[in-house]
């Protein structure tokens, strides 16, 4: 390039690279250009103070120990994708840069500082959002010593971005090496070049041209995507920046550019629109499917609910009857049973309510408290007393925990659970029924595990025995409806828990659910 023509320190200052020198070994800060203040959060205020006075929190990093490295060495280092800890507003930031340390040789001299230029790749590696904005202004002007050309040229030809600096006429007065290497071309090939000449096609050559002609007569910036075939790399994806480099006659003299490979960004976000997508239309199907399996659910709850209601009504009209007309006929044994009848049909009656309440109301809402699984289980064998005495069984607990949920909705789960050990026990065994729990690892879960001795399943039904209406055994050998373990399933993810069983025939089966700890117990 030119020196009697372009200011190399204004086009340091535009650069879109960070770029800071540091001199002497306590790295004091000789220039710094705007991208450096905006990626440190700093301003002016820093020249002439020490690297780690301006970024103690440098300290325990790998960089202090790299820059004294290249200065003792005379050696540049490159490190692409590293990161960095910023303190930003008082808190740790996470910053990822490629960058350069180019030591300052001075003539039969050692190092006598270090020229860093570091490229903010954060946005790349997180794959979350475009490269950030170059603001590329690369100044051209009069009177820039050899020293500062030999800065500049060492720092261009090691970022990755394409920097590159037209005349007026359209012609290539600078390319760096990442530039020259998507061409394909050398220096000597390309210098004072047109874009027709290096390989543009004549849309792209035209396009550019009207906005070189567009910087020039508005002295403004102006940014745009295009596609580009890379020598070595195929078809790629950049976004470019045109600048106005400005004399000090406040007229346009050059216009600068850079140029930032989007293309897997590009890709990522084409990527995530597709899953957006797909995740949208499979949400839309599975909701279609859930408001119609709600509205069948809630229809076969009113149905059934009509239904179950009223013999249970009568029981509990023609028992009240029994007791006023019969009360001392009746012998304390007899008013015993018809209490227990009372009881047992008042329950069955604010169960079919539960249900029918879960089914067409938001009954997770409404009714959720603490739970005490052992009073449940207490109300559970009471009702079970006559099978619970008829078979001799045992119902073994120790302390259960205190769960958050719909006590009627949990009554009914672990009632369905306890009438299914009992209703299949092994013949001519004493059924033993074992309930325990423990917490989950995140401490807001229980997992309760029933275990029975009763005649099993198959591990290959441990999946098909909650399913709605799956039975595996005939009503002639065993009464039911096929609706317990698929309610149970229901209840437990209604509570966000879930349910899951394993067994081996002749040998009893295991049952895991999952429930949430009431706040206050856990």
């Amino acid at each position: 390039m030119d020196s009697e023509k372009y200011s190399l320190q204004n086009l340091f200052m535009q650069a879109p690279a960070a770029i800071v020198i540091l001199n002497g070994p306590d790295f004091i800060i000789e220039f710094a250009n705007e991208q450096l203040y905006k990626s440190w959060s700093r301003n002016a205020e820093i020249i002439g103070k020490p690297l780690l006075e301006v970024l103690p929190e440098l300290k325990d990093q790998a960089f202090p120990a790299l820059l004294r490295k290249v200065m003792e060495t005379g050696e540049p280092y490159y490190c692409p994708e590293e990161k960095a800890v910023l303190l930003k507003d008082g808190k740790p930031v996470n910053v990822y840069y490629d960058y350069v340390y180019k030591p300052i040789l001075e003539t039969g001299k050692k190092a006598s500082g270090v020229i860093v230029m570091a490229n903010d790749i954060t946005e790349q590696v997180l794959a979350r959002k475009r490269a950030e904005e170059n603001e590329v202004a690369l100044r051209l002007a009069r009177d820039e010593s050899e020293r500062q050309k030999r800065l500049y040229e060492a720092i261009t030809r090691s970022t990755p971005d394409l920097i590159y600096v037209f005349d007026l006429n359209y012609r290539f007065i600078y390319a760096n090496e990442a530039l020259l290497t998507m061409w394909g071309l050398t220096w000597e090939q390309s210098k004072g070049k047109k874009l027709l000449e290096v390989g543009y096609e004549p849309w792209h050559a035209e396009m550019h041209e009207r906005e070189i002609d567009h910087v020039v007569a508005t002295q403004k910036s102006i940014r745009g995507e295009v596609s580009f075939p890379h020598a070595t790399l195929g078809k790629r994806i950049y976004d470019y920046i045109f600048v106005p480099v400005i004399n000090e006659k406040g007229q346009v003299e050059a216009v600068a550019g850079t140029t930032r490979d989007i293309t897997e960004i590009k890709l990522a976000e084409e990527a995530l629109k597709q899953n957006e997508e797909k995740l949208e239309k499979l949400v839309t199907e599975r909701t279609r499917e859930l408001q119609r399996s709600n509205e069948d659910l809630q229809q076969f709850a009113h149905v059934a609910s009509h239904d179950l209601k009223e013999p249970v009504r009568k029981i509990i009209i023609f028992g009240s009857r029994m007791q006023e007309e019969f009360n001392d006929d009746l012998p304390p044994r007899a008013k015993g049973f018809l209490s227990k009848i009372e009881v047992a049909a008042n329950r069955m009656t604010a169960m079919i309510d539960g249900v029918l309440l879960y089914s067409s109301l938001n009954a997770k809402e409404k009714e959720m408290e603490g739970v005490d699984l052992n009073d449940i289980i207490n109300h559970i064998k009471t009702d079970l007393e006559l099978v619970i005495s008829q078979k001799n069984a045992e119902i073994n607990y120790k302390k259960l925990p205190t769960i958050f949920g719909s006590a009627l909705l949990i009554y009914q789960l672990f009632y369905n659970l306890l009438n299914n050990s009992l209703k299949f026990a092994r013949p001519g065994v004493t059924p033993v029924i074992n309930l325990d729990a423990e917490l989950e690892k995140d401490g807001k879960f229980a997992r309760i595990i029933l275990q029975d001795n009763g005649i099993g399943f198959s591990p290959a039904q441990a999946e098909m025995i909650f399913k709605t209406f799956t039975r595996l055994h005939s009503k002639d050998e065993y009464e039911g409806t096929g609706l317990g373990l698929a309610l149970c399933k229901k209840i437990a993810e209604r509570h966000n828990g879930k349910i899951t069983a394993s067994g081996k025939v002749n040998e009893g089966a295991t049952f895991i659910i999952t429930l949430p700890l009431n706040e206050k117990s856990s």
